[in-house]
């Protein structure tokens, strides 16, 4: 989630994987599948939306970014 918010991505735009793949694999070199770990856990909570290009951060994934 702390990458929705480093690039200010807001409800309903898109994270997209260029951007993400490279920062979960600086935070969490260790994991193999880190970015569809953290996709399949974010789409179960409700957080966000696959998109062809990357995530969308949904209502619910905003509010817990940005605390509203």
């Amino acid at each position: 989630m702390d990458a929705f918010k480093q690039f200010d991505v807001k409800e309903g735009a898109v994270l997209r994987y260029d951007q993400l793949y490279p920062y979960l694999q600086e935070r969490y070199p260790h994991y193999k599948d880190v970015q569809k770990e953290a996709e399949h856990h974010l789409g179960k909570e409700g957080y966000i939306n696959p998109a062809p290009d990357g995530l969308m951060l949904t209502q619910v994934g905003h509010n817990h970014v940005w605390g509203k």
